[in-house]
């Protein structure tokens, strides 16, 4: 089985990545936060540093390209040989309004017209590996039946498959009924991706779907930073996982202080963190709110460190 961790916008950036990777464990696929490109301008150039190699020394991300032609493609993937990369992902699953009303992302999924034009487009010419991480319509899930003959007809490394539609953003129920009758009719590798949180959230999916051995974790890996361990079946000593943790956030915060000046940007970045990871301890609620009112960065890691201790 294969686990990757999902990009998270703020979250799963090269920051954690390094951080998971160097203290608690490697996944068999990480992929960078989707950089979007508009024409042949990087809509916001920041996203690039997230796949410089001087910030990918432990485990090397597939970069994510958020865009709607062939031309911005071109110029995402000029960036990516640059730097040696072979395999990238194209976003066809952003659900925010401000990405969909662009036709990007999820927004793409109800034009096919489009779809294939701009994958026709990029297979003409690259020499990249491409994936497509994808839900399953914008506002229907019945958006996705005329995309499974496009997808089909272009040589892609594989399909990662959110079965949500746009407009459900994060909210709601994954459509695994609509997954399991979708994912059997393409001819590529299937990943599946969204609200794992658990062991039997896996066994759920590969009840129905039996064939699926691989699957991307977002909120799951942040709620619980042993998921990754518990899948593998590999039993760690609770002494170890409190240092595994503290370890962790000795790194992020040493990075943050590289990336970010001043504690409040530090701790806004923290707070976005604690938000989810708060909710695998079994006291997170107080935790998360002794977060939110840390001023400085010395009470921040007073209260995190605190918490990780009592693991013991």
């Amino acid at each position: 089985m294969q686990i990757y961790i999902a990009p998270l916008q703020g979250l799963t950036d090269w920051i954690f990545r390094e951080s998971y990777s160097q203290h608690i464990g490697l996944f068999d696929k990480t992929f960078t936060p989707f950089i979007r490109v508009q024409g042949a301008d990087f809509y916001r150039p920041s996203q690039c540093n997230d796949l410089l190699p001087v910030h990918n020394v432990f485990q090397k991300p597939v970069p994510q390209f958020l865009g709607n032609t062939a031309e911005s493609f071109k110029r995402f993937e000029e960036l990516c040989l640059q730097h040696a990369f072979s395999e990238v992902n194209i976003n066809m699953g952003c659900p925010y309004p401000m990405v969909t009303g662009k036709r990007m992302g999820a927004g793409l999924l109800a034009q096919p017209t489009e779809v294939a034009k701009l994958l026709e487009g990029i297979f003409a010419e690259t020499k990249l590996k491409i994936s497509i991480k994808t839900r399953l319509g914008l506002d229907n899930s019945a958006d996705f039946e005329p995309l499974i003959s496009i997808f089909n007809a272009f040589p892609l490394e594989e399909l990662i498959i959110h079965p949500r539609i746009g407009k459900q953003q994060y909210k709601g129920e994954v459509d695994l009924s609509a997954f399991a009758e979708y994912a059997p009719q393409l001819i590529h590798p299937i990943c599946y991706n969204g609200d794992i949180l658990t062991v039997a959230d896996i066994e759920k999916v590969q009840a129905l779907v039996p064939q699926i051995d691989r699957f991307m974790i977002g909120r799951g890996i942040l709620q619980n930073f042993f998921l990754l361990a518990e899948i593998r079946k590999h039993e760690l000593p609770q002494t170890e996982k409190v240092k595994m943790l503290r370890n962790f956030h000795i790194s992020i915060i040493e990075y943050c202080k590289q990336k970010y000046s001043g504690d409040l940007h530090l701790l806004k970045r923290f707070e976005e963190l604690w938000e989810y990871h708060a909710k695998g301890f079994e006291n997170g609620h107080k935790i998360y709110k002794q977060v939110k009112k840390s001023k400085t960065l010395a009470q921040y890691e007073a209260v995190i460190f605190n918490a990780i201790n009592e693991l013991n």
